[in-house]
């Protein structure tokens, strides 16, 4: 498809995004009132896609845009007590976005909004064992049915997501203590791993009440060890490279072969170690190739060793060999978004081709494009893509806004598609991924 058809398909996208604002901020779907704030499901996630127009195009509209919801965003946090960590769905996560916006704005008072959520979010850790984590009412009450405050670890909900932010702060100048802090987080870390043969993994929380063991990027060992090697690379700390190898030898002890042509190695992760002795394999971002392959690739550029790119590349043959993305395995079910679907497969694939300049990444997000694009409805000129945001509950469809899981990533995805052949493709990168290109 031509770039100006994508382009056009994105605008599209974008429209169905603008008829679910209210009061500068957007509802989660056209029919549900409430507007979340988070960079997972709202108006936190739909900035960020904004500012990615207004990169794009230059159109100031979207750049206003912006700077209403952030200010709403600020408005609505200066009320609370307590923030959540969680980078996706918490307040971590606003941290990014408010400086992204200072950035593309020159307004210094979201700046100065990113350090004030940062500081009150490190207000609320507590000094746990060696180091310092977070303890928070358990995520997914809805789903399991259980409740209670647990200490929270992994990347997607709990502490090593939160260090990826505190990193992103260093790296920013936001908060001189930002770097010691995240070497506290992996402190207390390191000695919540729960060891096995293989080497270590990490729940998603403390006292975990059900079985799940994970070595995927959303709640397991790949997050947590992708958190230690990038601490690793401003620190120096040989401690931290170990445990990132370490949680990547119980990834591998996880691992299915598949089959694709030829005679090079391929294979899937597992969703969780209870699936044994087979199990089903995500092809997203949260247990898929695509947060997986973050961790290889970055322990490939902190050791030059080729056995990690090599891994990289068997991971993304065995995607590739379930037919995705025009053959749908269980581990790719009707959600083409940014966490779980076609969406944050098809902009791995655009960093991997912008790495390597391979062909074959380019040509296979491409096919992504096509399927999104294939299965999305457009209603007066605006595109919108029902869709499941659960695999156990393919039937409850929804059309939603958001970043994560909505028309804004995969707006995202194929902005980014669009613009692939610019001297400087528009894509805003989360703090939670190798593939800067500055």
């Amino acid at each position: 498809m031509a770039t100006q058809e994508i382009l056009d398909r994105v605008f599209e996208a974008d429209r169905f995004i603008e008829r679910c604002r209210r009061d500068d901020v957007w509802t989660r779907t056209p029919e549900a009132p409430e507007t979340p704030h988070t960079l997972y499901h709202g108006t936190a996630g739909i900035i960020l896609f904004q500012l990615e127009l207004h990169r794009a195009t230059g159109d100031v509209a979207h750049l206003d845009r912006a700077i209403a919801a952030g200010d709403a965003i600020v408005a609505s946090l200066n009320g609370r007590d307590v923030l959540s960590c969680a980078i996706y769905s918490g307040a971590a996560g606003h941290v990014f976005v408010l400086n992204e916006l200072a950035m593309a704005s020159g307004e210094e008072r979201f700046r100065a909004a990113a350090v004030d959520v940062l500081d009150r979010i490190m207000g609320s850790a507590q000094p746990l064992g060696s180091g310092i984590g977070w303890i928070e009412p358990m995520p997914f009450s809805a789903i399991t049915g259980m409740t209670g405050d647990r200490e929270l670890l992994d990347l997607s909900i709990g502490a090593a997501g939160t260090g990826t932010v505190l990193l992103y702060a260093h790296r920013q100048g936001l908060d001189d203590r930002a770097l010691g802090w995240a070497r506290q987080v992996a402190d207390r870390l390191l000695e919540m791993s729960i060891e096995t043969e293989h080497g270590p993994n990490w729940p998603m929380m403390a006292d975990q009440p059900f079985p799940f063991n994970a070595p995927n990027f959303a709640h397991g060992a790949s997050g947590v060890g992708y958190f230690f090697a990038d601490l690793h690379r401003e620190t120096g700390d040989r401690d931290l490279l170990d445990s990132a190898v370490a949680a990547a030898g119980y990834v591998m002890a996880n691992i299915i072969s598949t089959e694709p042509p030829g005679d090079e190695e391929s294979f899937l992760v597992r969703h969780t170690e209870e699936g044994r002795p087979r199990g089903l394999c995500y092809l997203g971002l949260c247990h898929g190739p695509v947060g997986t392959g973050r961790l290889f690739h970055l322990l490939h550029e902190i050791t030059g060793d080729e056995i990690w790119r090599l891994r990289l590349d068997a991971n993304m043959r065995g995607l590739e060999a379930t037919g995705a993305p025009e053959v749908r395995s269980d581990g790719l079910w009707n959600n083409y978004g940014q966490c779980c679907g076609d969406a944050g497969i098809g902009d791995y694939a655009l960093s991997l081709y912008r790495l390597t300049g391979d062909e074959r990444h380019l040509a296979l997000a491409r096919r992504f494009a096509d399927v999104v694009l294939a299965v999305s409805e457009v209603e007066d000129g605006a595109r919108s893509w029902p869709q499941a945001e659960h695999r156990t509950r393919p039937e409850f469809v929804e059309a939603q806004t958001g970043y994560m899981q909505g028309a804004a990533g995969i707006g995202s995805f194929l902005l980014h598609l669009a613009t692939i052949d610019d001297a400087e493709p528009v894509k805003i990168v989360l703090p939670e991924s190798p593939f800067t290109f500055d």
